[in-house]
């Protein structure tokens, strides 16, 4: 990068938090699928959940739960119309994707 993008100007900065959502939900979709590349090889590898709140911890200064339950949503759209399933777990701070008819062993 040569210089700033000019979305960084002082008369964009109405739109920082619009544009920092945006950011958030691209790092997510990007641990997912840094996720199911490393994990998922087989049915029994899907019994690994992806942990909302570490990823939380690592990209959110405060435990922002609306943000981050807007897009756990939109990642489920969009996985969903993949042909993955996904349930939530562990009071909603695990994420389980996976294939089977039946949820994960670990997933309750």
């Amino acid at each position: 990068m040569n210089s700033f993008p000019k979305l960084l100007s002082a008369s964009n900065k109405h739109n920082f938090s619009d544009l920092n959502n945006e950011r958030i939900l691209n790092l997510f979709r990007e641990h997912i699928y840094l996720h199911m590349l490393k994990n998922y090889h087989s049915d029994k590898d899907e019994n690994n959940y992806i942990d909302l709140d570490v990823f939380c911890k690592q990209h959110l200064t405060n435990k922002n739960e609306k943000l981050i339950r807007d897009i756990v949503f939109i990642v489920i759209k969009e996985l969903e119309a993949l042909g993955w399933k996904c349930a939530l777990s562990f009071n909603d701070t695990g994420l389980f994707i996976y294939s089977t008819v039946n949820k994960p062993s670990s997933c309750w």
